[in-house]
């Protein structure tokens, strides 16, 4: 069974509810993201990735992306964190 299918049982949504996009950070230097809508804004500081409910920031040092496809964004670098902003707090 896929992951999010043990979410929606665990957590009793529907897929309406659990349908965005999956992080996932892997020790501090690799950020994946599946199920992007696109990049919103690139530095070697912060990358700004649009989702289908809003947008994930993230910050760190020397971030690059790695590889991007139509399903999913890898981001290298140092990471020092995720953040979901609120929609006023990014500039497009």
């Amino acid at each position: 069974m896929a992951f999010s299918e043990d979410i929606k049982k665990v957590f009793h949504k529907g897929s309406e509810e659990i349908s965005g996009a999956e992080i996932s950070l892997l020790g501090r230097s690799l950020v994946v993201i599946s199920g992007h809508k696109g990049l919103s804004s690139l530095s070697e500081n912060e990358v700004v990735v649009r989702l289908k409910g809003g947008r994930v920031r993230v910050v760190g040092e020397n971030l690059r992306v790695e590889k991007v496809s139509p399903a999913e964004v890898y981001l290298c670098g140092k990471i020092a964190g995720v953040e979901f902003p609120a929609s006023n707090e990014v500039s497009l």
